[in-house]
Order: C-alpha cells, then sequence, then structure tokens
C-alpha cells in the first residue's frame, strides 16, 4: 500500500513533510487486499516502528 501511496502536491505536504491521508490510504488498501479491517493509527504505529528499527539497521551498518 505505501508503494502505491501519491500524495498529494499541496503546501501543507511540501512544508511539513507529512502526509495527512496516508495511513488511511493504507488501511483501506489493507481491506481490499486481504478482508482484515486496520485503523489508520494501527497503520502508523506500525509504520513509526519499522522506520525506527531500519533505521537502526542503517546506524549499524
Amino acid at each position: 500500500g505505501l508503494e502505491n501511496y501519491q500524495p498529494d502536491d499541496s503546501r501543507e505536504t511540501r512544508l511539513l513533510g507529512r502526509f495527512p491521508m496516508r495511513n488511511q490510504f493504507i488501511s483501506d488498501y489493507i481491506y481490499e487486499k486481504t478482508g482484515k479491517r486496520r485503523t489508520a493509527k494501527q497503520v502508523g504505529s506500525r509504520l513509526q516502528q519499522l522506520r525506527d528499527t531500519c533505521g537502526e539497521k542503517r546506524r549499524a551498518l
């Protein structure tokens, strides 16, 4: 789902580097592909976990 997400080209997105509807988009994508419901908050939490663990691996290299 993250690969398919295309953020809008708004001023807020460019200035803040935030993607306000990304987690909801991924939540909907997961439901379409698997039939399992995940909240946007669950998606955001998991993305943060992945970012943090991948960041540690990069620093170790």
